[in-house]
């Protein structure tokens, strides 16, 4: 029902567009945080049911497991942990010193890398997905919020109508493919 409103806010016609677009989005983002938060309270809290999170418990790897992880990258450059083989230029940008902390280094790569392997346009929470594969992590909050307020013009946004709800998907655009290339391939 909450949703169902912000969605109503965000569409509503009027002045200051921008505003309501982003006080809707810190809502959504809000409510999501306390989705996660409470359903793994309520998991530790001993109810006995297990309640699956769209986010791995972050795991704090001895000095060990990151000797394992950079011998592994050393051996197979190009190929992630889990497995998936990224591009020479792309799997460079990844392990470039800053990017993996930018947002939208992120967001830019992940959809760049889903358009080369010809994948639909995305969903926020595809994005966040196929980001954990390429070892980029990004919550699927972070993906709209970034699309919407520093790369709308590098994005092509598709919304979708779904029940009483809009999905958008997003899939990077020529110009997006230009500023990436230039920007981060060196």
């Amino acid at each position: 029902m909450i949703k169902f409103l912000l969605e109503k806010f965000r569409q509503a016609p009027g002045p200051m567009k921008q505003p309501r677009l982003i006080v809707a989005d810190l809502a959504e983002e809000a409510i999501d945080l306390l989705t996660v938060y409470l359903k793994r309270e309520q998991d530790a809290g001993g109810t006995g049911h297990h309640v699956e999170t769209a986010y791995p418990a972050p795991s704090s790897p001895s000095k060990g497991d990151s000797d394992a992880t950079t011998e592994k990258a050393g051996t197979d450059p190009g190929k992630t942990e889990s497995g998936l083989e990224l591009d020479p230029r792309l799997a460079t940008a990844v392990e470039a010193t800053g990017n993996k902390r930018k947002q939208e280094f992120k967001v830019l790569a992940i959809l760049w890398d889903a358009k080369e392997r010809d994948i639909a346009p995305m969903s926020a929470k595809a994005i966040s997905q196929h980001g954990i594969e390429m070892g980029l992590s990004i919550r699927h909050e972070n993906v709209r919020k970034v699309i919407r307020m520093r790369l709308d013009k590098y994005v092509d946004v598709h919304a979708e109508g779904v029940g009483s709800g809009t999905v958008y998907r997003y899939r990077i655009s020529s110009d997006g493919i230009k500023y990436f290339t230039t920007s981060y391939f060196n």
